[in-house]
């Protein structure tokens, strides 16, 4: 007989034990639904562990990236010491978590937990690598892209795993030069983790950062003594300076402090003998950020 399992009783396993939603209720499952028994199922699973780390501050760990078909991931998975980030284990494991979530691009960080893993989930698997290294584990974020005709994605790591890009570009045409084309994507890579803009374009920052912006910049200019037309024009040239510093397009390329990221789009698309080159989106996520 299939015992109906309530979502009160899952709560109160994960309470008690701080673990996933997936794993809780598969214990419940296995066990009849009697809260006790399914304690002692987890512990003999190693999850005791896992559940006596929860709490612990996970400040250490770092980013890494799997590809999967045409899907590219980047997660950033953390644990307690650098020592441990280091670890073959801790990498390991790190490893089949990214190629799980590239492979199957789920919705959030529990639905990756619940993904097919070796005969197990991948919920268990953290268990079992924290059971076995002895420092909580946590999968904290992770982004997907997903390469169509005419893109290719390309992948950036800064600072032994502590910041890590994907980057994603458009182009109409076949380019004369892969090898080049390839280059210039993990040049743009490399300018995110060096920059950090929030956004391709001014077109696609957030109107309440833009207010915002506009509002400090009215205020500086205000205490300055500028007044009418001319306070207007210095707070649309203070905000111009900020899209130039944010913006990736509008930033200067590192590599090249006379060029502009638009302007190296399209020299590079001429040189490579494409069309309508873009940048499509980026992600970029630095360990604890």
């Amino acid at each position: 007989m299939v015992v109906e399992i309530s979502a009160q009783a899952v709560q109160q396993l994960r309470e008690k034990t701080g673990l996933g939603l997936m794993q809780c209720k598969k214990a419940l499952g296995e066990t009849g639904g009697d809260l006790e028994k399914a304690i002692e199922f987890l512990r003999k699973q190693g999850a005791a562990v896992a559940a006596k780390r929860v709490g612990r501050e996970t400040k250490e760990g770092k980013i890494v990236f799997a590809s999967s078909g045409s899907n590219v991931a980047a997660l950033e998975i953390n644990c307690e010491t650098d020592f441990v980030s280091a670890s073959d284990d801790f990498n390991a494991f790190a490893a089949k978590a990214v190629k799980a979530i590239a492979a199957s691009a789920p919705a959030d960080v529990e639905a990756a937990k619940a993904l097919s893993v070796d005969g197990t989930t991948l919920g268990e698997a953290q268990t079992a690598a924290i059971a076995k290294i002895g420092e909580l584990i946590t999968l904290r974020r992770f982004s997907v892209e997903k390469a169509g005709a005419g893109e290719q994605i390309e992948t950036y790591s800064h600072m032994g795993g502590k910041i890590g890009v994907i980057v994603k570009i458009a182009f109409q045409g076949e380019a004369n030069d892969k090898a080049g084309l390839t280059s210039l994507v993990k040049d743009l890579a490399m300018q995110i983790a060096a920059t950090s803009p929030i956004s391709i374009d001014p077109k696609d920052v957030p109107p309440a950062t833009v207010e915002k912006e506009r509002e400090i910049a009215r205020e500086l200019t205000i205490k300055e003594g500028k007044i009418g037309d001319m306070l207007e024009r210095i707070v649309e040239g203070k905000l111009n300076k900020f899209f130039k510093e944010n913006c990736l397009l509008q930033q200067i390329f590192v590599k090249d402090n006379k060029t502009q990221i638009d302007k190296l789009l399209a020299t590079s698309a001429k040189t490579l003998g494409v069309e309508n080159l873009r940048v499509v989106s980026f992600h970029r996520l630095q360990l604890g950020q």
